[in-house]
């Protein structure tokens, strides 16, 4: 799994996301025939990547197996379409993601539905001649069509978040739905889904989210918000019980339209000799 953090400014978008990395590989076949799919994770992968000319690029979360190579090798070697037309854009866009569904399908296709990893992508793509990024989330999940959304989030997660979504939010939503079933209105219990839909509304008292303008946040302040953020969960995780779902150094990506296009690369670690320090 992943934390996943996404700062959208009016003239940049930053990603930052942590280094560990669960990919699934097959080890035999059971008595029946059917493939063994186990997963196995890495704690030094890079999952943000731009794209070959710079236009954009994409955060991975999940599986991040693509046939025989990952998703952040097949983006890397591709190019985002950068076009003007928004509804053009949309349907580059379309196509570029049903060219890895196409590949995706074709590795894992003699394995039932149910044993497929889900992967989800979040894109960002510049447009010739604009000055405003747009966000993307794109799902795969088992033999469906991808589904590709325009996001209008300012400040978005993606992963493993539950920690950071607390303080983003100023609630734990499984915390506040289970006190909820415990409350009683006369002999009847709260309907937790009244207790959601009132968090999901505007309230008088805003929170730390709705606080927070990256509109005209400087970049430098966007990359720290989005290292906070995605530091806090790693930590959390790290002292939680139970296995930890993302850790490992920092890498943060910017996608910058103004006053020029280009990729800002900072990478939370380096290769190096396996025996040094």
């Amino acid at each position: 799994m992943t934390i996943a953090v996404a700062i959208r400014t009016l003239s940049a978008i930053i990603f930052a996301a942590d280094s560990k990395l669960t990919t699934y590989g097959r080890v035999g076949y059971d008595k029946d025939g059917e493939a063994i799919v186990v997963p196995q994770t890495y704690d030094n992968a890079t999952k943000i990547v731009a794209d070959c000319n710079s236009t954009g690029m994409a955060a991975v979360i999940g599986s991040a197996t693509l046939g025989k190579i990952s998703f952040m090798d097949y983006i890397a070697s591709r190019s985002l379409p950068a076009i003007p037309d928004d509804a053009a854009q949309e349907t580059a866009l379309r196509t570029f993601v049903e060219e890895m569904a196409a590949l995706r399908t074709e590795y894992w296709g003699d394995v039932p539905e149910e044993k497929w990893p889900d992967t989800v992508l979040l894109l960002a793509t510049s447009a010739a001649g604009s000055h405003s990024p747009a966000l993307w989330h794109v799902e795969y999940s088992g033999k469906k069509n991808p589904v590709l959304e325009r996001l209008t989030h300012r400040i978005y997660l993606e992963g493993s978040y539950r920690q950071v979504f607390s303080l983003l939010y100023g609630y734990d939503s499984h915390v506040v739905l289970a006190a909820a079933s415990e409350i009683k209105v006369g002999e009847q219990t709260l309907d937790p889904n009244l207790m959601a839909e009132a968090l999901g509304k505007g309230l008088k008292v805003l929170k730390p989210v709705e606080q927070i303008n990256p509109h005209v946040m400087p970049i430098q302040d966007a990359m720290d918000l989005a290292f906070f953020l995605a530091t806090a969960q790693v930590q959390m995780e790290r002292f939680l019980p139970g296995e930890a779902l993302c850790g490992g150094p920092i890498d943060v990506m910017v996608l910058k339209t103004a006053p020029v296009q280009e990729i800002l690369w900072h990478p939370g670690k380096e290769l190096h000799h396996p025996g040094s320090r």
